[in-house]
Parts: C-alpha cells; structure tokens; sequence
C-alpha cells in the first residue's frame, strides 16, 4: 500500500491510497471462496454450485464489499500510520474509490485536519475587569420586578384599552392566503411578543394596542424561519385576534407579597435579593475575566480553520441568533434589514468559537487536563437536577443523542478557563512570587 499526502488549502489534506492490484485479487479469491461454501443457487444444493456461477451470479455485489472492505481499512491504517488529526467525517462514497480493470485500486479523499499552532506562553495573561458595584437602586428595582410578577391580575376599567404586558385571552386565527393554519379558543398570554403552535408574533402589542373586550383586531406578518412547519417559513400571513377578557396587574402589599413567595419578613426577601444580585455581579465578572483571556489568546494564537467546519459552525450559530433575536419580540422586518450584518457577526462568533475551542484542547492537552468520571458525575447531577428529572434518564438521553463527549469537552475547557485564570496577572492584584526552581 502506498500512501501520498498532499496540502489541499487551510487546515485540508489530500490524501491519496494505491493498493495493489494482487492485494485486492487476493481478497477477492478469499471471498469467492468463502461465499461458494454457502452460496444458494437454484438447482444446487447450498455450497455445491459451480465457482464459475457463483462469481457470474455475485461478481458485482462481491466486488463493491470488497473495495468497500479494503478501503476502509486502508484508510483506517493510512490515518493511524500518519498520524493524522482528522476533524469530521471524510466523504468515502463509491466516487472516492477507482478500480479499473486491471492496475492497482486507489482510494483518493480530502480530509479536514485539526490546525496546527504554536501556543503563545499564557502565564501572567494580562486581565482587566471591574467588579459591578450594586446598591440600593439595584435592589429596589428588582423588589419593583418582584411585585410586578407576584400582583394579582385585575379586570380592567369599563372601556379602558390594552396596553403593553397587559394580560389578554383571545381567539387566534393565523391564515397563509386561503388557509386557516391556526385557529386556538381563549388563548392566554402577556401582551408581549409570543409564539402560537410555533409561529412567532413578534408585532402582537402593536397589533393589539387600545384594543378593547369583544373587539377584533388582524395584522400580517412574514412567517419566520423557526416555525415548526418548514412549508410555512418565509410565508406571508395574516393574524386576527378577537379579545375575550384583558386583565392588567394591581397592587400587592407587602404582606400579601411575603406571602406569596414564602417569606417572613422583608428584611429576609431583601437579603435574600441581595445575595442573589451578588451572585449574578460574581457571575458577570467571571465571564468579563474569561472575556479578557479568550480575546488575549485569540490575539497571540492566530491560525487558520477547517473551512467546511467554519461554514456549518457558522450557519448553526446564525440560526440560533434569529430564533433568539424573535423571540426576545425584535420584528421581522428589523431582523431582515440587519440580517446581512447578523450573518456576517455570527460567522465572525463562529470563526471565534472554534478557535478558542482549539486554543483551548491544546492547552488541556500540554497541561495534561482531564474531565473526570467524577466531574462528569456531578455535572450531570447539576443538569438533572435543573430540569428535575432522574440522573440515570439524563445520562441514558445524553448518551442516545451522542453529546456525552461534548460534556466532557465543555468540562475540560471550564478546568482550563481556570487555570489560565489562577495564573493570569489580574489588574489591581500584586505581583505574584516566582515560584522555587527545583535542582
């Protein structure tokens, strides 16, 4: 077997496989062999046909296992001979492989392969980030939020209109041209963007605006991209909403609030705000520090990425960024002017995503950084418990699905985070002490 590797462009390597024509003769006698032992064929007792009508009646299907065969091994052998660090599955289909009729067998594909670096010496990355300062106005806003959540919800003054994060019940009606696509009775919701059996309404406070008990209100829309029949995306539709009951939030005491969400005191509701905002400052000033390392390593590790990679990275990514973009309510017609500027920011974030994710296994890989069993254990008890559900049915789904070993990987990259976070030169922080040389 001969092996030819050649450069195909960025992180791409051609790789080329000649096997001997005797090799693949060979195998092809084996199995003709093996085959004619077992062989049915009308008029012979299984196994006692003629060789000649064996090879006549499965020449074909014999030669394509065969060439399937040998090429997978071949590539299997090639791969692990030269050491090469493929990202993906490389296309093997019937056209990579050519037999001719006599000469050799040859198995040619481009394989995407892992980038190579130099990593840059990330002792004393330079971090700066401040901590948020939070004070009485933060808590006072979020005790507002809180009372806002818990109040009850009140019918509304006789001839008094709906307004925005009013609470309305009405019957929906969605139509693509002549066809009803939606017809729900009494449906409840805020009025703020929603979503009915998966098709997002991103202009429903403008639509129903002033709107009062008994009236109909209709407006069209284009029908996005995250619907969940994919033969009404991109559709032109028209909604129409009739109002059954609208209801607005009144005041709640502070008793009646204490009592609602289960405390003794507003003493105890405060300070138990306040830890939580405390824990939100810390978490935003962990990913401002984490910010602060991927943007140096990105700036002192540059590389070029699997190209193919890079596209359906960035693709997964900017279908995310629209769902999200229309269910935080921004309007269809918003997104698609900004659409060519989303685009190019989510192949940007992509492009930024893999690397560090590169970066990152690199450095695991020198520091000799592990996800353990234990660390997979307990993520995956966090994660249950999340969603409360059974440990054992997360792992058993996780495990279908085939993201076990993105869990792991996510877990690796968090200990690495770490520790270039332990040895990172925090501004403010006083230099840290060399450590002792060893002789």
């Amino acid at each position: 077997m001969e092996v030819k590797i050649e450069n195909a462009g960025a992180c791409k390597k051609k790789l080329t496989i000649t096997i001997p024509r005797e090799d693949l003769d060979k195998k092809l006698e084996e199995r003709f062999t093996d085959l004619q032992k077992e062989a049915q064929i009308p008029g012979f007792r299984p196994g006692h046909a003629p060789r000649r009508l064996v090879e006549k009646r499965f020449h074909e299907a014999v030669a394509d296992e065969v060439r399937a065969s040998m090429a997978a091994d071949a590539f299997k052998k090639a791969v692990e001979d030269e050491k090469l660090d493929i990202i993906g599955e490389p296309d093997m289909g019937p056209e990579a492989i050519q037999t001719p009729d006599d000469g050799p067998m040859t198995l040619t594909v481009e394989l995407e392969v892992r980038p190579e670096f130099e990593l840059p010496d990330y002792v004393g990355i330079p971090v700066a980030a401040q901590r948020k300062a939070l004070g009485d106005e933060e808590l006072a806003h979020t005790l507002e939020h809180l009372r806002d959540d818990h109040a009850p919800l009140e019918p509304v003054a006789e001839g008094d209109g709906a307004k925005e994060d009013d609470y309305v019940a009405a019957d929906i009606t969605i139509k693509v041209g002549e066809e009803v696509v939606v017809d729900q009775k009494d449906a409840r919701f805020p009025l703020k963007a929603t979503a009915v059996q998966g098709i997002r309404l991103a202009d429903v406070p403008q639509w129903l605006a002033g709107a009062k008990v008994g009236e109909t209100r209709t407006g069209t829309f284009k029908i996005g991209d995250e619907a969940e029949r994919e033969d009404l995306r991109g559709k032109d539709a028209e909604a129409s909403f009739t109002l059954n009951d609208l209801r607005r939030a009144g005041a709640i005491t502070d008793e009646e609030l204490l009592k609602a969400i289960g405390y003794e005191s507003m003493d105890a509701l405060k300070a138990s705000l306040k830890r939580q905002l405390d824990a939100q400052a810390d978490l935003e000033f962990r990913r401002a520090q984490e910010g602060a390392i991927r943007s140096w390593l990105m700036e002192h590790a540059p590389f070029e990425l699997p190209e193919e990679l890079a596209k359906h990275h960035a693709a997964q990514l900017l279908r995310r960024t629209l769902v999200n973009l229309q269910y935080r309510g921004v309007p269809v017609e918003e997104i698609e002017k900004r659409l060519a500027d989303i685009q190019s920011a989510s192949a940007a974030r992509a492009i930024e995503d893999l690397k560090l994710s590169f970066i990152l296994d690199k450095i695991a890989v020198k520091e000799k950084i592990e996800a353990t069993d234990a660390e997979v254990d307990a993520r995956l008890r966090f994660i249950a418990a999340q969603y409360n559900r059974k440990e054992d049915r997360v792992r058993e789904e996780m495990e279908s699905q085939g993201t076990m070993d993105s869990l792991r990987s996510q877990i690796r990259e968090d200990k690495v985070m770490r520790m270039l976070l332990e040895k990172a030169k925090v501004a403010g922080e006083p230099e840290k002490p060399a450590e002792p040389q060893t002789t």
